[in-house]
């Protein structure tokens, strides 16, 4: 049997027509090379030796990845000088996963030509994807002929040997950027299978954990892998049209871009989303600052709170520092390491300890942040039923059996009997602010637009008192979504998330039935905006 040789037909930046003829008379394609060093369209993809002549890079070597080698049957038109017109739509002959080297700084794969036997009165063409039906990162044309003593560099004339006659080294450097992210300054391309894992940015600012089985069986059916590129890039919030969240409501620095490649639409469980947000842990806002997803494709504009979620895989040690000019976020410049710990039925949302959202799906993300209401800005013993209308909320006092010091449906600011600085919320104008659900009513709190989150700080009197906040949707009828209750006489913050999909209309607190509590600092953050009312 012939010694099989392989000769790679192309110019450097542009292609080239091969003036020689393989022993069978047939010309060589006008072959393509395409990588970084050789008119792209990947600048962030490079072929190495032995396959090319050393190029020159900058780029930083991303070793986090699975690309996958493919190499097809190359169709030609005989009638234009064997133009390459792409792969045939006959089967690869060989499907290679790449390992990283980190050494080297380079991925490498071995090409036996004897497996499958390769035609030499074929053309074919080596090509480099991200993952198995994923971005094509660059490809190079080759030419089997039945002489020759290796695969020549058309740009030099060198002929290189195969290994053992057979193996061709096929090696070639990914750097951060290949995928399409600004991986400079804030971004993470890595591969992830359906197993799972976690993908974090260079920075630590943002992240995404992916749980085992993530990805929908048919989607692993239709890709022919389980293994995707995921990629995560912080967004310049001044290049867009709007603020990160396209909605009139109060955003924090911190919002991401997160895809696969290939794209796998609809997840088959929720994926955990960490993004570091610039909102202080002391901070009233804090405890409701939550994650919003914004399809940017088709259904471009949709916008979804997600489920607050453990993150402790961000890190955010100098995000204050590493603002990119949103003039949507002009709050505080404190750190959050954690958003908050909830205290409410796991039914009703996942308590967490970290900067996260559960997301079904990739898109744009970036934070919300509430209304903050501290009852401060009027004096004690002000009617305030309607003093908070341009913020979305009206108050009103539902009566309960004793009444000791209620007004009708009168809601008063009130400095009296709590260890809060300043007033809070009460039904009573006078006396001490605490009041208790039997014997003084309770307190709703409606909203002008839909709501996802609100939290309330709890004051309650006594070792075995209790606060409360119970939320509620209007549809058909009004409909209790649930109860969150404070666990101890010491003041804490209590919330109520809504679930995926559902729409808080307002809520109702006070003390648990005859214990007595107050309350302070109504946080609300709205899904859309309200409508200013005065």
């Amino acid at each position: 049997m012939k010694r099989i040789a392989l000769v790679l037909a192309c110019v450097l930046f542009v292609a080239c027509q091969v003036d020689r003829r393989s022993p069978t008379g047939v010309h060589s394609p006008s072959a393509e090379l395409r990588d970084g060093a050789n008119g792209g369209p990947n600048l962030h993809f490079f072929f190495l030796p032995p396959l090319v002549k050393q190029p020159s890079f900058t780029g930083t070597f991303n070793p986090t990845l699975k690309p996958v080698v493919v190499i097809c049957q190359l169709d030609v038109d005989v009638n234009n000088n064997n133009k390459p017109l792409g792969c045939s739509s006959a089967p690869p002959v060989v499907v290679l996963a790449a390992d990283a080297d980190l050494t080297g700084k380079q991925y490498m794969v071995n090409w036996n030509t004897g497996q499958p036997l390769i035609d030499p009165n074929k053309f074919y063409r080596i090509q480099v994807f991200g993952s198995r039906n994923g971005l094509l990162l660059g490809w190079a044309d080759v030419d089997p002929v039945n002489n020759g003593s290796g695969l020549k560099n058309v740009n030099t004339g060198e002929y290189i040997g195969l290994v053992d006659g057979r193996k061709l080294p096929i090696q070639f450097r990914i750097e951060r950027g290949a995928f399409g992210t600004n991986c400079e300054r804030d971004c993470a391309e890595a591969s992830v299978s359906n197993a799972g894992g976690t993908v974090i940015t260079n920075t630590g600012f943002a992240g995404a954990l992916f749980p085992n089985g993530w990805i929908r069986p048919d989607v692993v059916k239709l890709l022919g892998t389980d293994n995707v590129v995921v990629t995560i890039e912080r967004v310049n919030v001044a290049d867009l049209d709007g603020p990160c969240v396209p909605r009139d409501l109060p955003q924090a620095e911190g919002c991401y871009r997160f895809r696969t490649s290939p794209d796998v639409g609809l997840f088959n469980t929720d994926v955990t989303v960490g993004i570091c947000v610039e909102v202080p842990e002391s901070s009233p806002e804090h405890a409701a600052a939550q994650l919003f997803s914004v399809e940017e494709g088709e259904g471009a504009g949709t916008v979804t709170p997600l489920p607050n979620a453990a993150a402790p895989f961000v890190t955010c040690e100098g995000f204050a520092s590493s603002r990119v000019g949103s003039p949507f976020a002009s709050f505080a410049r404190g750190l959050l390491h954690h958003v908050g710990s909830w205290l409410a039925p796991a039914s009703a949302y996942a308590a967490h300890v970290g900067a996260g959202g559960l997301s079904g799906s990739f898109s744009r993300i970036g934070w919300v942040l509430p209304t903050d209401i501290d009852f401060d800005g009027v004096p004690s013993g002000t009617l305030i039923n309607n003093q908070y209308n341009p913020q979305g909320v009206t108050f009103t006092r539902l009566s309960g059996e004793g009444e000791s010091c209620a007004q009708g449906s009168s809601v008063f600011a009130n400095s009296n009997g709590n260890t809060f600085t300043g007033n809070a919320v009460s039904v009573c104008s006078s006396g001490s602010a605490a009041f208790s659900e039997n014997n003084d009513g309770v307190i709703e709190a409606d909203f002008g637009a839909p709501v996802s989150t609100v939290c309330i700080d709890v004051d309650a009197v006594g070792p075995e008192a209790t606060g409360f906040i119970e939320a509620f949707a209007e549809g058909e009828g009004i409909v209790s979504l649930g109860r969150t209750t404070s666990t101890s006489d010491a003041p804490q913050t209590i919330c109520f998330q809504a679930a995926r999909g559902v729409e808080i209309s307002f809520v109702r607190f006070a003390g648990t039935g005859d214990g007595s509590a107050a309350f302070d600092n109504l946080s609300v953050t709205f899904i859309d905006p309200p409508s200013t009312s005065d």
